[in-house]
């Protein structure tokens, strides 16, 4: 029986995998026999990670987002056993929350740098033949790249640009057997939320929530959503922006 589920074999990459949906997609993807390259920044969470994956054959590797290039040098390393890349999930994300009075470049280039340019720089490199025969590449975007809230601005606008990117990307990377897409998911269970959240009481962060209609997503709601259009059963589907928002957008003022 076919089971599109069914990653053994298969070499995915997988960024911000020591907390929230990116380390529930990388558990995920393991526990159905994907050999996972894990990318972080910090080594003692990465380690712990590590040790929730099923299986065996898995890499990791120490990278700092908010710090421009070194890609290259990490995919090489990856690939160097000659078992390309099947797939790639960008899951780094910095959830700043800043008044439009208090915008300035340092915090505006620091969050582009790890939300898109990063993103934009990894979708670069797969592009390369040397990488791939084929893959899918999942950007997880954030629902707020369309609806955003007070204090969003910048933050909302890295999303934003990682949905035009996809879209454009796509029209290129089809040609390299490549397909493309983010995944906007709304209120989500997650460190980042919590964070990004920092000061405001449960019951005004539910009050907040109660504007999805499906209330709010586990990270293994949203990894379930990855790992569909990692696979081949998703094969008609790139540049796309898939909405998981519970059904925010019926409640949106």
């Amino acid at each position: 029986m076919w089971n599109p589920f069914d990653f053994t074999g298969k070499r995915i990459l997988v960024t911000g995998a020591t907390s929230g949906i990116g380390q529930a997609t990388a558990i995920r993807l393991s526990e159905q026999g994907a050999q996972v390259c894990i990318l972080a920044r910090n080594e003692e969470k990465i380690r712990k990670t590590m040790e929730k994956l099923a299986g065996e054959g898995h890499q990791h590797y120490v990278k700092d987002f908010s710090e421009p290039g070194g890609y290259k040098e990490i995919f090489d390393s990856i690939v160097q056993d000659g078992h390309k890349i099947d797939g790639m999930v960008y899951c780094v994300g910095a959830a700043v929350l800043v008044p439009v009075g208090m915008l300035n470049k340092n915090t505006m280039d620091e969050t582009m740098t790890t939300n898109f340019y990063g993103f934009a720089e990894m979708v670069s490199q797969l592009s390369k033949k040397k990488y791939h025969d084929r893959a899918s590449i999942v950007g997880i975007s954030a629902i707020s790249a369309l609806y955003p809230r007070k204090c969003q601005n910048i933050y909302a606008a890295t999303k934003a640009a990682m949905n035009t990117l996809v879209s454009a990307s796509a029209l290129e990377l089809a040609a390299k057997h490549i397909r493309i897409n983010t995944v906007m998911p709304g209120f989500v269970n997650t460190p980042m939320l919590h964070q990004a959240y920092e000061g405001v009481s449960e019951e005004e962060l539910r009050e907040a929530a109660s504007q999805q209609l499906l209330g709010i997503a586990e990270p293994e709601d949203i990894a379930d959503i990855i790992m569909f259009l990692l696979s081949d059963a998703s094969r008609m589907i790139t540049g796309r922006q898939i909405f998981a928002d519970g059904g925010f957008l019926n409640f949106h003022d």
